[in-house]
């Protein structure tokens, strides 16, 4: 009897603690109002824990549901979180819409400025983006030789197109200019030219890479060249085609480049003061050439090295209309350094020597020491001056004359005024050194420009340039260009 009394004692007493340990429990029992939860089920709904702590896990995530159609979160009154506060969930932008939602007031992401408003985005065509731009210009220029004087106004359509792709490896791209030109009043030769350039880069490996080119170039020869024909109204036309394929490779510190090139070159008839043309014809030649260059990367910022190359000439007539065999064979050899400092500042300099030798032997070698290079130079930011530094040997078509070598240096400064407005000012200084009795020949000439955009598709452009040609015991020569035109891009 006792021990039957005891049972129930003792079960009581292991439902008291039960009870107490539940209460104390969040995840045994809640209280919401006047609501109990026992043993993980809850009295109006029936739910167990588990159910209830995926609902818990369910309403966290609300973040990231889709909620197009709904503008808030609506929890049961008789439900509490433990989690913590119930966070409300703006709706999630449904795929394919036309109307996005706007941004709050406090948003300032959509009012970011475009880094470059006026720069021209292009056309995309398949895997290339196509730049073009079409320049209207109203010209006047004035040319005199000696006691010659010609002046004329007339209208200037400059073409220009770049193709390039968008490859993530390699690289192609076609560049073309067009300049048309129109006499509207005075006397004088129109100077129309053609460019189209293409160059393709391959990227065989990430030491090795190929590069092939090919350019062909049309324009009239200057009253100043070498070659010019004196007291002509119009000089000679002259097509240039030039292709060229270079492999540079890298073994550890060392780099190397071969190069092989190729042209071909022809020259129309020059038209002299009385109308009657002149043949040039005996001036049309083939020409070869081959480079080898070797260069080492010291690390700091140069990478020093030796250039060579060996080249050959061919006439297609055995003799010009002097009778010289003018068909010849150069040779070079060239000493130098490439430098990078970054964005601020890189290029190339070398020195050498080179030498033609010339099939007839009644005209003796060209010889030059020559001076080679260009650099880029950005001393601040929208500033950037280009510089150049060229030997050139040049045959020529004089009797008794071999030829003559030509240096010069260019400059140019490209400032950034304003993000719309970027002007330019350029100067070239050259000296023309005769190898026969010729008088020699100091150019020199400067220009400046500017172009203003409007916005991204029209400009207002203009330049102006003036160059003197000074021949010793011989005429001066002068040129002076002025334009003013339109620039148009889709």
């Amino acid at each position: 009897m006792v021990g039957q009394h005891r049972r129930p004692l003792w079960v009581a007493a292991c439902c008291a603690l039960s009870l107490a340990v539940a209460y104390q429990s969040p995840a045994a029992a809640q209280t919401t109002g006047d609501d109990f939860i026992l043993q993980d089920i809850d009295i109006e709904d029936r739910r167990s824990g588990a159910e209830r702590r995926r609902d818990r896990r369910s309403a966290d995530r609300l973040d990231d549901i889709d909620m197009a159609d709904e503008t808030n979160v609506t929890v049961a009154e008789d439900t509490t979180l433990t989690t913590g506060a119930v966070r409300p969930v703006e709706p999630v932008q449904a795929a394919g819409t036309i109307n996005p939602r706007q941004t709050t007031v406090d948003d300032q992401s959509n009012l970011i400025d475009d880094p470059d408003p006026f720069d021209q985005v292009g056309i995309r065509l398949g895997t290339f983006v196509l730049r073009s731009s079409v320049t209207e210009q109203i010209a006047h220029e004035i040319d005199r030789d000696g006691s010659a004087r010609t002046e004329r106004t007339y209208s200037r359509t400059t073409l220009n197109g770049e193709l390039q792709s968008d490859w993530s490896r390699h690289q192609l791209t076609i560049t073309g200019e067009q300049v048309i030109d129109e006499t509207i009043s005075g006397t004088g030769a129109e100077d129309p030219s053609t460019s189209v350039d293409a160059q393709l880069r391959l990227d065989l490996s990430a030491e090795t890479t190929a590069n092939l080119t090919f350019d062909y170039e049309f324009g009239r020869e200057s009253q100043t060249d070498a070659n010019a024909v004196s007291d002509a109204l119009s000089q000679s036309d002259v097509h240039e085609f030039n292709a060229s394929a270079s492999l540079e490779h890298a073994v550890g510190t060392w780099r190397g480049t071969a190069t092989l090139r190729g042209g071909r070159s022809t020259f129309g008839d020059a038209e002299l003061s009385d109308g009657t043309p002149l043949t040039q014809s005996d001036r049309n030649e083939y020409d070869y050439t081959g480079t080898l260059r070797a260069g080492v990367d010291i690390g700091a910022a140069h990478l020093p090295f030796l250039e060579g190359d060996f080249g050959q000439i061919f006439y297609d007539d055995r003799e010009d209309s002097s009778g010289f065999q003018r068909s010849s064979r150069t040779y070079g050899l060239r000493a130098g350094t490439e430098f990078d400092f970054g964005d601020k500042l890189n290029g190339e300099l070398s020195v050498g020597y080179a030498q033609r030798d010339i099939d007839d032997a009644r005209l003796g070698p060209i010889r030059a020491v020559t001076v080679d290079g260009f650099s880029t130079w950005s001393p601040r930011r929208g500033t950037e001056i280009v510089t150049g530094l060229s030997t050139t040997l040049e045959d020529s078509t004089t009797e008794n004359v071999s030829g003559s070598v030509y240096y010069s240096a260019t400059t140019e400064i490209t400032y950034q005024m304003r993000e719309n407005l970027t002007t330019t000012l350029n100067a070239i200084l050259g000296w023309r050194d005769f190898s026969g009795e010729l008088g020699n020949q100091t150019v020199y000439g400067a220009g400046a420009g500017f172009i203003w955009w409007l916005n991204r598709r029209f400009g207002i452009d203009g330049d102006i340039s003036y160059e003197k040609t000074v021949t010793d015991g011989d005429t001066d020569s002068d040129d002076l260009f002025v334009g003013l035109g339109v620039t148009l891009r889709p």
